[in-house]
């Protein structure tokens, strides 16, 4: 259901424009929000909508601009990240209130929000299972009193407030030795191989249903909410009816954290998107039905 809805005039076509022969679905320039994409839009394709796939168009600033002015109906966002680029520096934790917010924030554009999903991506500060053992590890606030001096992580992460920066600030931890990393398939080996004490990944990396991985549970909420939520034009909700809302709230319900590491699992094996994207549609309907 919408999390916020705005006043429209009536028309689903603004004023001095052609009608979109199908709903406009988009992506940002990296994988998983690809997949995201795909699987909306083939929802929306299951509940009898046109759509019109963009592809990657860009990163938010590029990809938010184009759907306030109309080029494009519908993308997956996160919502904590859409919140802070919609001028909230401290996004609310409960992402049902976040999600609100942020319909509140874009209702001016003629665009609502759905209800989020359980399909959470953010910053997560992980060990070994070894390490989460010997130091008797479970929240990130553990690490306080643990000893640990070699952390892990993007080459940016020293300069963020998501990263070390917030480690330092929100927790008061800090690591003697820094070692950037590649990618997180790295990350996650240099785990492994006691290369590095503590590392930063994203919650839905694959690497992370691996047992001899722990993730640390952000106790002081350092993280924003990061639930993944369809982001969609008022005017094309509204030509398409709630045939496309219930769709689209369907992929939301089914859709969780552990499900979306799978599928960026089976994507990072070789998988075609769109592919990966129908079976697990399949799945979710056999389940719901």
């Amino acid at each position: 259901m919408l999390a916020t809805v705005s006043a429209c005039n009536g028309s689903s076509t603004p004023p001095g424009q052609s009608e979109s022969p199908g709903l406009r679905v988009a992506s940002f320039d990296f994988l998983e929000s690809e997949l995201l994409a795909e699987v909306y839009a083939q929802a929306a394709e299951r509940a009898g909508v046109t759509v019109v796939r963009l592809g990657a168009v860009g990163p938010r600033e590029v990809l938010v601009p184009a759907m306030r002015n109309d080029h494009v109906d519908l993308v997956a966002e996160y919502v904590g990240s859409a919140l802070r680029f919609a001028g909230v520096e401290d996004p609310p934790d409960d992402p049902t209130v976040a999600a609100s917010l942020l319909g509140d924030r874009v209702a001016v554009y003629g665009i609502g929000v759905l209800a989020p999903s359980a399909a959470v991506d953010a910053n997560v500060f992980v060990v070994s299972a070894e390490t989460a053992r010997n130091h008797d590890l479970e929240s990130v606030s553990d690490l306080s009193g643990a000893s640990l001096d070699r952390f892990g992580g993007p080459a940016e992460c020293p300069d963020r407030p998501l990263c070390l920066v917030g480690l330092r600030d929100r927790y008061g931890v800090s690591f003697e030795t820094f070692i950037a990393q590649p990618s997180l398939s790295f990350t996650a080996e240099a785990l492994r191989r006691d290369e590095i004490d503590v590392g930063v990944m994203f919650s839905t990396s694959p690497e992370l249903d691996a047992p001899d991985l722990v993730v640390l549970t952000d106790d002081r909420h350092l993280q924003a909410p990061e639930n993944v939520l369809p982001m969609i034009r008022l005017p094309a909700l509204e030509r398409w009816g709630p045939g496309l809302e219930r769709a689209l709230d369907r992929v939301s319900e089914g859709l969780t954290t552990h499900e979306l590491r799978r599928l960026n699992g089976q994507v990072a094996d070789g998988g075609a998107v769109a592919e990966v994207a129908r079976q697990w549609l399949d799945a979710l309907e056999r389940s719901s039905g």
